[in-house]
């Protein structure tokens, strides 16, 4: 049997590329403005693993993609990476956040209440037709609706953890950092990372390979403000707001750098409404920056910065893979005919020892 090179160059790539357009073409008929408002939990999955934010250009991606949610995050990265930058926005602080969601499983009783906000947690996950119910649903705006985290009474009271602060923040955009990696950069590569690859090392330590089984402090979903410093005026400007998803895990008491027993707290932020991947990552945060919790022994995934910098990259993972469709003959042929030369050699030597023996 022999394995022959597929034949047809770019004649075969474009009649495939128009194939695909093709057989994808009904996409385009659906509207931005229709796909962002129904189905806006994608449009937010791709923009915080695009690590662009832009539910329009999510809305085109999913569309380009038929649908791949990962293929969609790979169009969008794609273009964020050709887009000029003209400056760096003013640092955001989540207790800004005009909050349309708020839940903490820590505390009963916190400021300004839970906020349950759009969610299903409380439904059963069955397929079956929702009975419509009369509900008295209240006029609600979170334009005013600026509350503090449930933690800040603890961190007042000097009773959290905190880590060093680092002078100036890592921007993995521009140099990827090596090793000890920013605490700054870490959480970068986290932020615009896959849900499913850090649900997955987050899931590692919480059952077992770990032992970080954290409660939600403060979960929040809202709006933050973009202010930006004019180039001209020098004066500082809002150019637009963003809706982000922000999670403080509260883990165990620990000691601190100084000797002192805190609370330890991991962080979680990314764009749009993704509670999953913000917990998942507030999660990873607790494991990688407290070492107490790595029982068992000393090589756990969730607590391995390697691990964790080199493989959450959705983008990065989609790519590799999928490049093993491209063609790899040459490598290929090449271990067919070591394997083929292998056995000729060994059958050679077998009939060598069998004459022999039969001498």
């Amino acid at each position: 049997m022999a394995y022959y090179a597929i034949k047809g160059g770019e004649e075969a790539i474009n009649n495939s590329l128009n194939f695909y357009t093709d057989y994808t073409k009904n996409s385009e008929k659906i509207e931005d403005e229709d796909l962002i408002d129904s189905l806006t939990f994608s449009i937010d999955k791709v923009m915080s693993e695009g690590s662009l934010y832009s539910k329009k250009l999510a809305s085109k991606s999913i569309k380009r993609s038929a649908g791949d949610l990962l293929n969609a995050s790979f169009f969008v990265r794609a273009h964020r990476s050709s887009c000029q930058r003209i400056g760096i926005c003013k640092e955001l602080d989540v207790n800004d956040m005009k909050l349309s969601r708020r839940i903490s499983s820590a505390f009963k009783d916190i400021e300004g209440g839970q906020l349950l906000g759009a969610s299903n947690d409380y439904e059963i996950k069955l397929l079956v037709d929702k009975k419509n119910e009369e509900v008295d649903i209240k006029e609600y705006s979170n334009k005013e609706n600026v509350i503090k985290s449930a933690l800040t009474p603890l961190r007042d009271d000097n009773l959290i953890k905190v880590l060093p602060k680092e002078e100036e923040p890592w921007d993995i955009t521009r140099v990827f950092p090596t090793a000890p990696y920013p605490r700054s950069s870490v959480l970068q590569v986290m932020s615009r990372g896959e849900s499913g690859t850090l649900l997955g090392f987050a899931y590692t330590s919480m059952r077992g390979y770990g032992d970080v089984h954290p409660t939600i402090g403060d979960l929040r979903i809202g709006e933050l403000d973009i202010k930006f410093t004019h180039p001209f005026t020098n004066k500082e400007v809002k150019i637009g707001s963003i809706e982000a998803t922000a999670v403080e895990s509260a883990g165990t008491f620990n000691k601190d750098e100084n000797g002192e027993t805190k609370l330890t707290t991991g962080f979680g932020f990314c764009f749009g409404k993704n509670e999953t991947k913000a917990i998942s990552m507030s999660i990873i945060d607790l494991t990688l920056y407290n070492n107490s919790y790595t029982v068992g022994t000393e090589q756990i995934v969730a607590s391995d910065f390697e691990m964790v910098m080199h493989h959450v990259d959705g983008i990065e993972s989609f790519g590799f893979a999928n490049h093993y469709k491209l063609p790899h003959y040459v490598t290929f042929q090449t271990d067919y005919q070591i394997f083929k030369s292998a056995k000729k050699y060994v059958e050679e030597q077998n009939q060598k020892d069998l004459d022999g023996a039969l001498k």
